[in-house]
């Protein structure tokens, strides 16, 4: 298994234009966002892989603009994410050096690579359209939260 450390290979030039100042309120709000994502889309993505790259203030001189993360998926994919208004944003996605499957990398980078500044709406959206490993665990965890609930009704059912 790879480590979650990412490939340093220089990133390509994003296509953002300059964002007009952010207010505070947006900036918390933003921050909240991403990490409700690290948080929300652990369980289909690497451990421990995600990374901020620059906060709601990008540094003078970054290669990236506000709001840009790392993750690593399943099939040792590495996307660096822009959120703005618009969405989640791929700048950029590149192979882990050392992948667990390889052919399964080489996959998933192919259904990533036509997706790169096309924005989605959600990370589940995202997730879904470029990760086959996460839409497989997505579509567990919705089987056995609806058989929880059939269980459950059928439970109810007994009890009257």
């Amino acid at each position: 298994m790879s480590t979650a450390a990412p490939p340093s290979a220089a990133p390509s030039a994003p296509t953002a234009a300059p964002a007009q100042p952010a207010t505070t309120q947006q900036k918390v709000h933003v921050a909240k966002e991403i990490l409700h994502v690290f948080e929300e889309y652990k369980v289909g993505v690497k451990p421990n892989s995600f990374i901020v790259i620059t906060g709601t203030t990008a540094e003078q001189g970054s290669k990236y603009p506000p709001n840009t993360f790392r993750l690593c998926l399943i099939e040792d994919v590495w996307l660096t994410i822009h959120l703005n208004s618009s969405g989640y944003l791929i700048l950029k996605a590149e192979a882990d050096p050392n992948p667990t499957n390889p052919s399964a990398t080489k996959y998933a980078l192919s259904e990533t690579r036509p997706h790169i500044q096309a924005p989605f709406e959600s990370m589940d959206g995202l997730l879904n359209s470029v990760s086959g490993e996460y839409r497989n665990r997505f579509q567990e965890r919705l089987c056995h939260k609806l058989e929880k609930v059939v269980r459950e009704r059928e439970k109810e059912g007994r009890q009257e």
